[in-house]
């Protein structure tokens, strides 16, 4: 069989109630130049395994690998590896591609050969936007904005170049966030291979992300949310400098990932499985940790202002805790007053 134009490699575990709609969505693309999708199933304890057996014996581009239960990490590793195309496209198996959307990505590709084509999505499974080639050119120094805009951190909103993503793997070590290791590997791997290079933003969702169901990682809890996020944020902070990212992507940037790791110290203290003694000594010992320390001086000398910058500071789990609560719990009047309170500390004098 001939190289295809592109392979659609799909993660599958426990997936039964999405999976046919998921490979349905593949399958019925129109591709010029040929399609490949590759299966994974990852000892799914339910009967995703015969479903993908029952595509692979009806449509002959379909390939089946089955694993045991080795994470998300190993079955896209191995699933790349199965990969005979000159482009790559991820998709997990609750998710769906839009009619029309490879296509669209692969067009827009070949109009521009030295693009990393980058799309957006929906969660909206009947959303009538039109799949159209319309786009933005950005320079590598848009990183952090493209972070900030959420295209960036997920793996299944790009099209690869098979030969290049081969040369990677997704990092099995960690249980969160390794998507994201992985696009900024890819991203170092531009800067070498193929510069100079860009990115190309489709702007129609190509994607429809389903993120309804409780069981999947972005509602689960991680014990390691802190420590974690302290080493996705130093790659990330890293890359964004080395492609001169502008200083206002990089300051908007630190104020968000303070955010991100504040509300995760928060959540210790809520669905930590420890005793509260216990939450509470893990969310001090996450205030102390030295990164954070860095941010906060970080955020001191750009004169940026983020709601949490007092609370970290001040390593005040009470107001912490306060501001989270009334922020993810309902009370959002109470996060606004605590805001403004901490804003006029520093009268006006840093930027919102």
């Amino acid at each position: 069989m001939s190289q295809a134009a592109v392979c659609v490699v799909v993660p599958v575990y426990n997936a039964a109630a999405t999976l046919d709609r998921c490979v349905q969505s593949v399958v019925s693309q129109q591709v010029t130049g040929g399609l490949q999708c590759v299966l994974v199933n990852d000892g799914s304890p339910d009967n995703s395994g015969a479903l993908c057996d029952a595509w692979a014996a009806r449509d002959s581009r379909v390939q089946v690998l089955h694993q045991g239960d080795l994470g998300v990490s190993m079955a896209r590793n191995n699933g790349m590896a199965l990969a005979d195309s000159e482009f790559l496209v991820f998709l997990d198996s609750d998710d769906a591609l839009r009619p029309g959307a490879l296509q669209a990505a692969l067009d827009a590709q070949h109009a521009d050969p030295d693009a990393f084509v980058v799309w957006n999505y929906t969660l909206d499974a009947a959303d009538p936007a039109p799949v159209t080639q319309d786009s933005t050119v950005l320079p590598p120094a848009k990183l952090a904005r493209l972070w900030l805009d959420c295209y960036l951190p997920m793996p299944w909103n790009k099209l690869y170049r098979t030969a290049l993503a081969q040369t990677l793997q997704f990092d099995k070590s960690f249980t969160l966030g390794e998507d994201l290791q992985f696009v900024l590997d890819y991203v170092a791997l531009l800067q070498t291979a193929q510069p100079p290079w860009h990115f190309r933003q489709l702007t129609a969702p190509l994607t429809f992300y389903d993120c309804s169901r409780s069981g999947t990682l972005s509602h689960r809890y991680h014990t390691d949310y802190c420590p974690v996020w302290v080493q996705h944020f130093t790659k990330l902070n890293a890359a964004a400098e080395a492609l001169h990212a502008p200083a206002e992507d990089l300051h908007l940037l630190h104020r968000t990932e303070l955010r991100f790791y504040a509300e995760g110290v928060a959540d210790i203290l809520h669905r930590d499985p420890g005793t509260p003694a216990e939450r509470r000594r893990r969310a001090a010992e996450a205030l102390r940790a030295p990164w954070l320390r860095t941010l906060l001086r970080t955020l001191k000398a750009e004169k940026s202002y983020s709601p949490y910058y007092l609370p970290c500071l001040w390593r005040s789990l009470t107001v912490l805790n306060a501001m989270y609560t009334s922020k993810i719990y309902g009370s959002s009047w109470l996060f606004g007053k605590l805001d403004w309170a901490g804003y006029y500390l520093f009268l006006g004098k840093r930027q919102r």
